[in-house]
């Protein structure tokens, strides 16, 4: 799939998430992998999250300027539908 370039006639390519999904269960892996145990505590845990929140942000946004063009002309044939 080319996220610089999604194709929203495709049913697979509609569906996909423009902000990727961040669980708990990833949250803690990370935590375990990235933080050292002497270090985990309220501020690492948030200060953690609160980054790769960021990086997930961008990435959506990046996502969301690449197909602005792919959107609107299919809102617009969408809004000519209803």
């Amino acid at each position: 799939m080319n996220w610089n370039n999604v194709n929203l006639k495709d049913a697979y390519e509609r569906d996909q998430n423009i902000l990727d999904g961040y669980s708990f269960d990833i949250l803690l892996l990370e935590i375990s992998t990235n933080i050292k145990n002497t270090e985990i505590n309220e501020a690492t845990i948030r200060a953690h999250f609160e980054k790769e929140l960021k990086i997930k942000i961008q990435s959506a946004r990046e996502v969301f300027r690449a197909n602005l063009q792919n959107i609107l002309k299919e809102a617009l044939e969408y809004a000519e539908i209803e």
